[in-house]
């Protein structure tokens, strides 16, 4: 079985991973988008950005999903805070 990924799906996952990252960068009214987005379209988003080997924003968007939903940790919580550390373990030690 050939498991590789197509290239106009990869490029497709890189294009969708620049976009959520400039989202997460501070463009303006990122902060909506991410608010918009109900847990099961967040973790599938990024999960499809983890798949496509840009964990880093995954874990970001996440995170920011996190801030913005100020009850996520009744109910999602052991999933919200391996994406967390997923998150953390992306920052570079200084």
């Amino acid at each position: 079985m050939n498991t590789a990924v197509p290239p106009r799906l990869e490029e497709a996952v890189d294009r969708l991973s620049r976009t959520v990252g400039a989202l997460l960068g501070g463009t303006p009214g990122a902060q909506e988008v991410i608010c918009s987005l109900d847990f099961a379209a967040a973790e599938a988003l990024a999960e499809v950005l983890e798949a496509g080997r840009h964990g880093d924003v995954a874990a970001r968007l996440m995170h920011r999903w996190a801030v913005t939903e100020p009850d996520w940790d009744e109910e999602y919580g052991d999933v919200i805070r391996r994406w967390l550390a997923l998150d953390v373990g992306s920052i570079p030690a200084r």
